[in-house]
């Protein structure tokens, strides 16, 4: 069973404070639905409190580094990063 909480939003962005509006761009900008937006940002608030337990199984900033030296200069070549909204690089 999954639990459930409500999220009371400020009219105004403060330290401790969000507004529905700040929930709804990010939601739209990732292209994700809100719910899944207030996932994403605790995991990365949870990731950077706590870096021992980051889950290994995403690429370190190096690993992308090493992997972007490696795309080919091909102008005809597509990379697709469906992700790359959600993470800084």
């Amino acid at each position: 069973m999954t639990k459930a909480i409500t999220v009371r939003f400020e009219e105004e962005k403060t330290v401790t404070g969000a507004t529905h509006e700040a929930l709804r761009r990010v939601s739209e900008h990732l292209g994700v639905s809100q719910n899944k937006a207030v996932h994403i940002a605790i995991n990365r608030l949870y990731d950077d409190i706590f870096p021992d337990e980051v889950s290994h199984d995403m690429p370190t900033p190096a690993e992308l580094d090493f992997l972007r030296d490696r795309i080919p200069d091909d102008k005809n070549a597509k990379v697709i990063d469906g992700l790359g909204k959600i993470f800084r690089y």
